[in-house]
């Protein structure tokens, strides 16, 4: 972490904050009239207090952990969908759920090595970038267990291999098989379970694809951590954006 990236972050907190109700895409049937839905995808297991967020076939190896401390716990995973009448059906918001309390704001999840917090814009936001179509969310341990197994199929094979090909695209396809619903055909979400250590980290699709999409923890009335969210698509903005480009054409 940067020296005084603590100071300067606090200070520019609220600025930081997600404008959305992300909740609301779990709770609601409909956003500004666009249908969604909720998967619920399975109980995460989280063994030390701070998580990832990356793309998990390119960055899993270099991702920071966010500042933001988490309980130890099992934990579920939720995915709103939205039921894109255009492009079909999209992974909007993804939840990790700690309690059930209503969240009251969202803070922008933070590794440290952000810059430029005081200058950014009201609308500008923090994310990380995905290029393979797929994020993650993976505790410490879990990150480093995947690693060490990546490491020995790679020491015993031809050194060639890679997470998808050879950890996930199996997962994925069975998950398909078994819950195709909101998926399509080689899968679109999976659990990696580390049986010997019990440690879990879960792929999903993100949302229309690569792209730099922002996380948040959640903080309920007493300012306690119930939730952890990644925003792929908000519904609302996209629908903003689609109204404006059509009174330009005009």
């Amino acid at each position: 972490m940067k020296k005084d990236f603590l100071t300067i972050y606090n200070e520019n907190k609220a600025k930081l904050r997600c404008k959305v109700d992300l909740e609301r895409y779990f709770t609601e049937k409909n956003i500004e009239g666009e249908e969604v839905d909720t998967l619920y995808i399975g109980d995460i297991n989280i063994t030390t207090d701070q998580i990832i967020a990356c793309d998990p076939f390119v960055s899993i190896d270099c991702a920071q952990p966010f500042i933001q401390k988490v309980k130890k716990g099992k934990y579920p995973l939720y995915i709103s969908v939205y039921l894109n009448k255009e492009f079909g059906d999209r992974y909007a918001v993804v939840k990790l759920e700690f309690t059930k309390n209503k969240p009251v704001y969202y803070d922008l999840a933070v590794t440290g090595f952000e810059d430029d917090l005081d200058t950014i814009g009201e609308d500008e936001f923090y994310g990380f970038p995905v290029d393979a179509g797929m994020g993650t969310i993976v505790d410490l341990n879990a990150r480093d267990a995947i690693l060490e197994v990546f490491d020995k199929l790679n020491k015993d094979g031809d050194g060639s291999c890679n997470l998808y090909d050879d950890l996930f695209i199996e997962l994925l396809e069975q998950s398909y098989e078994k819950n195709p619903k909101y998926q399509r055909e080689h899968g679109d979400y999976a659990i990696y379970h580390h049986e010997a250590k019990n440690l879990d980290m879960v792929v999903f699709a993100s949302g229309y694809g690569d792209g730099l999409y922002p996380a948040y923890f959640a903080y309920d009335e007493n300012y306690d951590l119930c939730g952890f969210y990644i925003q792929f698509i908000d519904i609302e903005a996209d629908l903003k954006y689609e109204e404006e480009l059509e009174e330009n054409e005009k």
